[in-house]
Formats: structure tokens, C-alpha cells, sequence
């Protein structure tokens, strides 16, 4: 029997291996814009905040929106054929489809979602997508899981946001549901959170055991 019945997914970084695709983009605009970087310095910087908050720190200047466009453009491009599930990912979808769990996403990323979803064979195992809806603001604020919850007739207790950021495990809190952190170089120690875990392949196993695993 599974702890939750419901269960809401981050995409980039958490069901998708995304941020190669973000670093390669990123790095390629900040080059085209001389704009001093490193892929270190890129990677922390989406890990530990947002797209948004890269392009505003970077330094592009007045170049700052035109260059976040060409980002977007260019990181779908790069999504769209490079991106692959992150290890575990079917397996646990899986797992909790056959055990009676639903399972949603809850992401920013838009339709490239529904499209790599869907180029991996995974559109069988979810329920409905909250995509960047501009009607809600975005994470850590509660209102577009509010929504999701709403229209599905989730119970908060009955539910659990899994990310890999604190963004979205502060969503989940604020919404009044549990977290799952997924946290492989601990970027979030001071987090408080129900589960953590090092790798997506792990939950499976701490949804039926131990939860300390």
C-alpha cells in the first residue's frame, strides 16, 4: 500500500535530465553576448534559483530580455531531441500506477513537457499537467497546485510534491502537503522536508519501506 494516493512532479530536474540542455543553451547565449560564464557557474545558479534569476544575474544589461528569448528558444530546441527520463523515472511511474497511485506534473517548462512525456512513453502514467498556467504565480506559491488539487478532489494528506528544488517542496508546504526532495550534492540542507532522498530511483523503495532510505 503506498503512503500517498496522489502524487505531483517537478519536471526539469526531477522526471527529465534537463539541465545539461539548460547549460549548453544558457552558455551558448552568454558566448554569443560576451558575457563571462562557466558551466559550473550556470548549472549552481539554475539549481539553486531559476532561468529567470540566471539571465538576471549573468550581466546581459539591456541585452537581458532579448538574450532570455533566444534561452527559451534554444533550450526547447536542445530539449526536444537531447533530454532523456531521468534514471528510475519509468520505473517509479510504474510503480505507482500499478499500486493505484496518480501521478501529475507540476511545471514551468510549458508543452515541451507533454512532448517529452509523450517521445518517452510515459503519457500513459499521468493524470493531468499544471504547465506555467498565467493565471497562477509561479513557485513557490501555492495557487496553481491549489488548482490542481481542486480539480481533481486531492486531499492534502493524501497527496506529496516531489522536486529537486526547494521551490518546489515550498509549493507543496505552502499548499499544505508533504515534499519529497530530491537532492543528490545536498544543495538544500537546511530544508525542512517529510523525505529526503539522493536519486528519483530511491522514492520508490521509501514509498514501501523505511522512510529514512
Amino acid at each position: 500500500m503506498l503512503k500517498y494516493d496522489h502524487f505531483i512532479f517537478d519536471f526539469d530536474g526531477t522526471l527529465s535530465d534537463s539541465y545539461p540542455a539548460f547549460v549548453k543553451a544558457a552558455k551558448s547565449i552568454a558566448d554569443k553576448y560576451g558575457v563571462p560564464s562557466s558551466d559550473e557557474q550556470i548549472y549552481r545558479l539554475l539549481k539553486k534559483h531559476s532561468t529567470v534569476y540566471l539571465f538576471d544575474t549573468l550581466g546581459f544589461g539591456k541585452y537581458r530580455d532579448g538574450a532570455y528569448s533566444e534561452f527559451q528558444r534554444l533550450s526547447e530546441e536542445l530539449l526536444s531531441t537531447e533530454a532523456t527520463a531521468m534514471e528510475g523515472a519509468e520505473d517509479l511511474l510504474r510503480f505507482i500506477s500499478e499500486n493505484g497511485g496518480k501521478s501529475y506534473v507540476y511545471s514551468h517548462s510549458g508543452n515541451i513537457v507533454v512532448q517529452n512525456v509523450s517521445r518517452w512513453g510515459f503519457k500513459k502514467y499521468f493524470v493531468d499537467y499544471m504547465l506555467g498556467d498565467t493565471r497562477y504565480p509561479r513557485k513557490p506559491a501555492p495557487d496553481a497546485l491549489l488548482a490542481l488539487m481542486s480539480k481533481h478532489g486531492i486531499e492534502p494528506h493524501k497527496c506529496v510534491m516531489i522536486g529537486d528544488r526547494d521551490i518546489d517542496i515550498l509549493a507543496g508546504k505552502n499548499a499544505k502537503i508533504s515534499g519529497i526532495l530530491i537532492d543528490d550534492a545536498e544543495y538544500y540542507p537546511e530544508l525542512e522536508v517529510e523525505y529526503r532522498v539522493s536519486k528519483l530511483s530511491r522514492i520508490k523503495y521509501l514509498l514501501q519501506s523505511d522512510p529514512q532510505i
